[in-house]
């Protein structure tokens, strides 16, 4: 059989309902950690079950030389009466092209042969099933929008999907193997995950994500040699690059100062993104559970909530580097596609997530919109991030209580849309609630020193509406609000 008509494992694990979770730009340290993770939780069960991987062995020495140990407190198996005795620890499988001594030869493993073009090949992945629970985990290109990132998923029917796509290649490659394989499923039936062990696997990620020392639950080999690897940078080398200039300083020595301040945000956004796209993963799946309390579910979508708010704002801090300090070669970051927009729907359909951030913050959102508006010219994904920028940061920077009147109007070749805050009446509470002057954080962010909000600096933000095609204009009034005016080019 033709192993270019296989399935790839991601477009597999996404071909059906229930979908697994999708990380987006989730890089290698992200799948390292996600693989420490599970061989962790599979060590904490006992070791009771069968790791399988490709196309490395991801498993560390133990799994394969070590007697199986019998842990002190494993978390506890589903059903009370269940005989550890009468359970094992499978011979690991391993799904690899590389047919070298040194992969093949490991004790114990069974090894599945993978033709160079399967495109199993280029997504690593790991498969864990025990008596607990099953899961799966696999890093490659999404299917339907082909960026990069990390699929997982605890839920039986995915991992079913990514046992059957796996037969495929057992029954090619090995099919001396078919019976074994199909022998493991019999022993290892599928089952939905209980709450503690999609809890202690959040721990363990968020242990791995904070840790500043010391080892990974288990030692892991690099998935595969990068085509261009970035140098890894450390903190006092960021520190010894951002030394400020003198004033004789050349220009081009100020411009090295400002890629090191870009340099250092990008790694910083990274660091933040990565436990914040983890935890609403992890959130995800915990409400999926339908035996979930009301009043539980209702704090877990409160930190869902809360980590896609920090995450939408750092990723536009992150475009607003690429743009105002773009990256050294053409080929880093996402370039600004300009393309007709139908604005009067991008605004409606994020009016209810406007409205409820300004909520959130004690005031009140209202949008005004005609009947009839030509559509405008724009990049709508950097739009609309720059656009929820905008509303996060006049949320924040007004006292609560004001009033916030959004208007789209049009205005000759352009289409202005317009933000006027007014804020509380009566002159006392006025002036006790006027907000202090937001602080410079390098030439990109500003923190407000009352509530400690940190967001992209004005001018930065009209640099962002320039590369947007447009505008950006702000009026301050005293003690009444600002009023901000943004201008797009029509379709003409």
């Amino acid at each position: 059989m033709n192993s270019r008509r296989f399935l790839s494992l991601m477009e597999a694990l996404w071909a059906d309902l229930p979908l697994p979770e999708w990380l987006p730009g989730a890089g290698e340290h992200s799948w390292q950690q996600t693989v420490a993770a599970l061989l962790q939780l599979w060590q904490e069960v006992g070791q009771f079950g069968v790791v399988i991987g490709g196309p490395v062995s991801w498993w560390p020495p133990w799994v394969v030389r070590d007697p199986l140990p019998q842990l002190p407190s494993p978390i506890d198996a589903p059903e009370p009466n269940l005989k550890l005795r009468e359970l094992a620890r499978e011979d690991p499988w391993l799904f690899t092209p590389d047919l070298s001594p040194e992969s093949i030869l490991t004790p114990g493993q069974t090894v599945i042969p993978l033709l160079p073009q399967d495109p199993l090949v280029e997504e690593p992945f790991l498969l864990v099933l025990t008596p607990v629970f099953s899961a799966v985990a696999a890093q490659g290109h999404h299917p339907h929008t082909r960026q990069r990132g990390m699929m997982v998923s605890f839920e039986p029917e995915v991992v079913h999907r990514a046992w059957q796509i796996l037969e495929q290649r057992v029954q090619q490659g090995r099919p001396d193997r078919l019976p074994f394989w199909q022998q493991l499923m019999k022993h290892h039936p599928l089952m939905e995950p209980h709450v503690r062990v999609l809890a202690r696997f959040s721990s363990l990620l968020l242990l791995g994500n904070l840790a500043e020392s010391g080892s990974p639950p288990a030692r892991l080999p690099p998935a595969r040699a990068e085509n261009s690897p970035a140098p890894t940078t450390r903190p006092e080398d960021w520190q010894k690059r951002r030394s400020p200039p003198s004033h004789g300083q050349p220009a081009g020595q100020g411009q090295q100062n400002s890629l090191s301040e870009a340099e250092l945000l990008r790694a910083l956004i990274h660091e933040i993104q990565t436990p914040l796209s983890t935890i609403r993963t992890l959130v995800s799946l915990i409400l999926k559970r339908h035996d979930l309390p009301s009043r539980v579910r209702e704090y877990v979508e409160k930190i869902d909530r809360e980590c896609t708010e920090q995450i939408n704002r750092f990723g536009l801090f992150f475009q607003a580097t690429e743009t105002v300090m773009p990256a050294a070669t053409p080929q880093e970051g996402r370039r600004l596609q300009l393309e007709p927009i139908a604005l009067v729907d991008l605004v409606r359909q994020n009016l209810p997530r406007w409205q409820e951030q300004v909520e959130r913050r004690g005031s009140q959102l209202e949008l005004e919109i005609p009947d009839e508006l030509p559509d405008v010219v724009s990049d709508p994904k950097a739009l609309e991030a720059v656009l929820f920028g905008m509303v996060d940061r006049i949320a924040r920077s007004t006292p609560a209580g004001s009033h916030i009147r959004a208007q789209l109007v049009s205005a000759g070749e352009l289409v202005k849309l317009q933000f006027q805050v007014n804020t509380p009446e009566g002159s006392d509470a006025t002036v006790a609630s006027e907000p202090k002057s937001p602080q410079a954080i390098g030439q990109l962010l500003v923190v407000q020193p009352d509530t400690g909000a940190v967001s992209l600096s004005l001018p930065v933000t009209q640099t962002l509406f320039r590369a947007l095609g447009g505008y950006l204009t702000v009026r301050h009034r005293a003690r009444r609000g600002e009023i901000l005016n943004i201008y797009l080019p029509r379709q003409l």
